[in-house]
């Protein structure tokens, strides 16, 4: 009986979110195990860090959302489970660019912007008449 000693090639299953100079960065920095072990940790202990700022930002003044999606875009660059998380997101921020591109979409997107501007004017006529008062920035 025969063994094939040849090693199977397997394709990676890790795919991060990575722009191409910092892949190129990475495979440099591979050749390095106690380097890239200092990178991973670095970049999960900053992305943490603003993931953690997002959410306390969610209760304190802030964009607490775009600080976590930041972070966890940060993390997706050398995290997996990271990258998970943030697919959804970028299915969809894919799906509305495809959406504004096209011309017919974009045309609904003007009209529905325009249906809703002259909703909050004609509540807020309604509701106070002619006057400029109940803005905080017109002084009285």
């Amino acid at each position: 009986m025969h063994w094939d000693t040849k090693k199977v090639e397997q394709p990676s299953t890790q795919r991060f979110l990575r722009p191409s100079w910092l892949e190129a960065l990475r495979s440099r920095m591979a050749r390095h195990r106690a380097l890239e072990a200092v990178y991973r940790v670095v970049v999960l202990v900053i992305g943490l860090a603003v993931v953690v700022a997002g959410v306390a930002m969610l209760v304190f003044p802030g964009p607490g959302w775009a600080a976590i999606i930041l972070g966890l875009g940060l993390l997706a660059t050398e995290y997996r489970w990271a990258e998970v998380l943030v697919e959804p997101l970028l299915r969809l921020i894919r799906r509305l660019a495809a959406r504004a591109k096209d011309p017919a979409a974009r045309a609904q997107n003007i009209v529905f912007a325009l249906v809703l501007v002259v909703a909050a004017v004609v509540w807020y006529l309604q509701l106070y008449g002619w006057t400029l008062a109940p803005l905080p920035f017109i002084g009285g």
